[in-house]
C-alpha cells in the first residue's frame, strides 16, 4: 500500500511540474474511486458499465475525460513518459481538476503490472 501511495505522489508531482505556470488542483474523491476500479482491471474484467457505477456520483456533477494506462514496471522514466505522453497535463481550462491513482500489481520473478488511471475533472453547470 505504501508503494501505490509513493509512486501516486511521484506521478502526481511530475504532473504538477509540468504544469508549472498553472495551478493544478486535485479531485481526491475521484482518486479514490478510480482507486477501486484498478484492481479489477488486473484481476478480473471490468465491463463499462460496472466502472460507470462506480465513477456515478463524479460523473452526475462532472465531465471527466482520461483513462487508464498498464506497463511493465521497467524504471520510474518510462512510467513517467507514459503518463507525459497521454498530455493530459496540457488541460489550461481554469477550472480544470485532476485525478490520477496508481495500482500495483506483483508476479513472481519480481514483475511488476503498473496501472495508472488519469483524469481531467470539469464541473457541471
Amino acid at each position: 500500500y505504501q508503494e501505490y501511495n509513493r509512486r501516486a505522489c511521484y506521478e502526481s508531482d511530475k504532473v504538477m511540474e509540468w504544469r508549472e505556470r498553472h495551478v493544478t488542483r486535485w479531485n481526491r474523491h475521484c482518486r479514490v474511486l478510480m482507486k477501486q476500479i484498478l484492481p479489477r482491471l488486473e484481476t478480473e474484467s471490468i465491463t463499462e458499465d460496472e466502472e460507470r457505477a462506480i465513477l456515478g456520483e463524479i460523473l452526475s456533477s462532472h465531465n471527466v475525460t482520461g483513462f487508464p494506462i498498464n506497463t511493465r514496471y521497467t524504471d520510474a522514466s518510462t512510467i513517467v513518459e507514459s503518463v507525459f505522453s497521454t498530455n493530459v497535463h496540457a488541460a489550461e481550462d481554469p477550472a480544470v481538476e485532476f485525478a490520477l491513482s496508481v495500482y500495483i500489481h506483483p508476479y513472481p520473478n519480481n514483475v511488476l503490472s503498473v496501472w495508472i488511471y488519469i483524469a481531467t475533472l470539469l464541473k457541471k453547470y
